[in-house]
């Protein structure tokens, strides 16, 4: 082998030397972290918030006003605790963190589609977003499989912000709020509810039209724009670009 030159090549690539093994070893000692405690608050944030309120048969306006009330819990314990500007390591340049971001976009959106569309558990958290009352009644656990929901939504979140931080390093712990603000949701709207490919394609609208407002030198509108273009979907189109209307039968 070492008459070959293979083990010059192995030794000199530049995957395998120590700075880019420890930039690896540290994005990744920070992506699970990020995700043990986001779905560790996931957790907590499902048995103690929503539960109750689900044994309770509240409304989803209830819901909805709940999950608002737990992010200024979070946003108020975490300013209590610590209010300066951190810095994440610089692992990758700009192209090749924008490269990682649409890679990891597209496996995570076919898994999931995957899993939702083919698996036991997939079809039992449609079921169990369809009807609730009838899904118990064929035997689905709900809370499991809601808590299940809260689990992978937290991972997801916890991949996504790792995945924004590799390309914007400098963030506050009010990076939801005040960076990304309610974008995720205004995507989900814009792509359709319950379309995972139409919250992908809202979602590079929204970036879409950050770049643009940048470039034209009008980037305080982009809130405006974006804001109004969450209005009018919901005027014109209310079940968003990919997403169906439901009619039901009475």
């Amino acid at each position: 082998w070492k008459d070959k030159g293979i083990t010059r090549v192995i030794i000199e690539s530049p995957l395998l030397q120590s700075n880019n093994v420890n930039t690896v070893g540290t994005l990744l000692l920070c992506l699970l972290a990020s995700i043990v405690v986001c779905v560790i608050i996931g957790i907590l944030t499902e048995r103690f918030a929503y539960r109750p309120l689900r044994k309770k048969k509240s409304t989803r306006i209830n819901a909805l006003i709940t999950a608002i009330g737990v992010s200024y819990i979070l946003n108020g314990l975490l300013n209590a605790i610590n209010n300066k500007q951190m810095e994440l390591p610089k692992f990758f340049s700009t192209d090749v963190a924008f490269i990682i971001s649409l890679a990891v976009t597209a496996i995570l959106l076919v898994a999931l589609t995957l899993f939702v569309k083919k698996t036991k558990l997939g079809i039992a958290m449609r079921a169990v977003s369809e009807n609730e009352s009838a899904a118990k009644l064929m035997g689905i656990n709900d809370n499991f499989i809601i808590s299940l929901t809260f689990i992978i939504g937290s991972a997801l979140a916890a991949i996504g912000v790792i995945i924004y931080l590799i390309r914007s390093p400098f963030f506050k712990h009010t990076i939801g709020s005040e960076v990304i603000g309610l974008y995720p949701f205004v995507a989900a709207v814009v792509g359709g509810i319950g379309s995972l490919p139409g919250a992908v394609i809202g979602g590079f609208l929204i970036g879409i039209l950050q770049e643009i407002t940048a470039v034209l030198g009008v980037g305080e509108w982009v809130q405006v724009i974006i804001y109004g273009i969450f209005v009018v979907i919901l005027l014109f189109k209310p079940a968003g670009l990919l997403g169906k209307d439901i009619r039901e039968k009475v």
